[in-house]
């Protein structure tokens, strides 16, 4: 495992199977009626991720079940070309978006409709193995009817949907007790693993192709960065890395090299075979190169230099020399902690004078986004805040400062590529809604990195975060929503 990756991912993957048990025991949602058509969704999916998720279900709130819903503003994504395609799809303009369980919507519903936050996408992980009898295609019956049911409700509330495919770490290997790194890398090499790990891609695939809308999907985070770290012949390429593809013994990937960039390549072909309307981002983890931009404190680091590493890595897996009538990723997507920063006591310095900061996190997009010429979405960025006396850093209300950084600061993110936000709490921290069931909260601000009792404004919101998402992404958007350059 790597030092340098984020402490959750020092989780056991044990761990996590285990709280996955907790899918088979869920108490049955009520018949969901959105917009037309009812949907019986078995559960709330647990959101158990690799090591930047929370590890608890986010239960619809009392009282907003009866909410109509409002005329749409989100902007969908653009249909996507058939291959091979040349811009990364999106909204015309930088987005928002939230982490939301099947029948939280109407929670953000009422955000939308109350506050005017008109978050663009929303965003679900799938997850628990391919060969484990209890991983996503198993939520609802028949199989892989789960993704049809979050997708629907999505598009009937007006929003992008977005799924996290994670199920590689978590299927069943020879190296089940490994540490994240060695049984990911097991995993991939592993040819039954491998050959039920194309069947239930192609399986998603074939659930997403049935829509005419775009869905973004961003894939296996973490394992790239884990590929790129267990290179050690110098070449920086993905070819170094041993995969099952061809000798997996599943029939679409035939022919396809061995190797993590034969397993690129097999996920964007079973793309093309079945979802052209699928769009997939490649993930980028700020320590893949075993410097971790979202910590380091060093104030002579040629970020130019880190970032052109990776990107060199990632170009060789599936953006660049791709056979032909293999597509290649339309986005990169990058996730920048796995918890709030009261929890991990990482801070960025909003002033950006000490280091790890938010200018050299900005620096290091850019060169990510100009080396490989793809655009990033940030996902999972964390929940909390220094503004309401709510976030006092007891549980469930822990700071942060990258929301209050990035609302504030959208242009710099557009010049440096990102195209849009998706927050998500981290392993037990702020969220959106009132998970932590204590109602309204202002206990006395209190001192911490960079604010000396700063968080001194009174909440009138449930909200774990105080509100401050719904109050602040809702003026971005009653605003004026920041216009993309065109062509992006």
């Amino acid at each position: 495992m790597p030092s340098l990756a984020p402490d959750a991912r020092q989780t056991s993957g044990i761990k996590r199977w285990l709280s996955y048990r907790l899918l088979a025991v869920c108490i049955a949602l009520g018949l969901v009626i959105e917009a037309g058509f009812g949907l019986l969704l078995l559960g709330h999916a647990s959101n158990n991720t690799p090591g930047s998720s929370r590890f608890t279900p986010q239960n619809p709130q009392a009282g907003l079940a009866g909410l109509v819903t409002p005329t749409p503003t989100a902007t969908p994504i653009p249909p996507t070309a058939t291959p091979p395609r040349q811009q990364p799809p999106g909204t015309n303009h930088f987005a928002f978006g939230l982490d939301n369980q099947p029948g939280n919507v109407q929670y953000m519903n009422a955000m939308r409709s109350s506050n005017g936050a008109a978050f663009d996408y929303r965003y679900q992980y799938l997850s628990a193995g391919v060969n484990t009898g209890h991983g996503w295609e198993t939520w609802n019956s028949p199989a892989g009817a789960f993704a049809t049911y979050y997708i629907q409700e999505s598009l009937a509330n007006h929003y992008n949907p977005v799924f996290v495919y994670y199920d590689l770490l978590q299927s069943n290997g020879t190296c089940n007790t490994c540490g994240e790194q060695q049984r990911d890398l097991s995993n991939l090499a592993n040819a039954s693993v491998m050959n039920a790990y194309y069947a239930n891609w192609a399986l998603l695939m074939q659930k997403i192709g049935a829509f005419k809308q775009a869905v973004l999907v961003i894939v296996e985070p973490d394992l790239w960065g884990y590929m790129q770290q267990s290179v050690v012949n110098g070449s920086n390429s993905a070819a170094s890395v041993p995969a099952s593809v061809a000798s997996s013994g599943y029939s679409a990937v035939a022919g396809l090299p061995n190797t993590a960039q034969g397993f690129a390549w097999a996920l964007l072909h079973i793309r093309d075979l079945y979802a052209p309307n699928a769009v997939l981002a490649l993930h980028a983890s700020d320590w893949a190169t075993k410097i971790d931009i979202g910590s380091d404190t060093d104030p002579n680091l040629n970020v130019a230099s880190v970032a052109q590493k990776e990107a060199h890595f990632l170009l060789s897996a599936g953006i660049q020399g791709n056979p032909g009538g293999i597509s290649r990723w339309n986005l990169l997507s990058n996730d920048v902690a796995d918890h709030d920063s009261a929890q991990s006591n990482i801070w960025w310095d909003r002033t950006n004078k000490t280091f790890p900061n938010f200018a050299r996190y900005l620096q290091f997009i850019g060169g990510l986004t100009a080396d490989t010429g793809l655009h990033v979405m940030m996902w999972q960025v964390p929940e909390g805040n220094q503004y309401f006396d709510t976030e006092n850093n007891s549980q469930g209300h822990t700071q942060d400062n990258r929301p209050e950084y990035i609302l504030g600061h959208v242009a710099d993110f557009v010049h440096a590529g990102i195209i849009g936000v998706l927050f998500g709490p981290g392993n037990g921290g702020t969220e959106y809604d009132d998970a932590d069931k204590d109602g309204i909260t202002n206990p006395a601000p209190i001192s911490t990195y960079e604010c000396n009792q700063c968080n001194t404004h009174q909440s009138q919101y449930a909200d774990d975060d105080g509100g401050y998402l719904r109050i602040f992404v809702g003026q971005y958007y009653k605003n004026g929503a920041y216009p993309l350059p065109a062509g992006w």
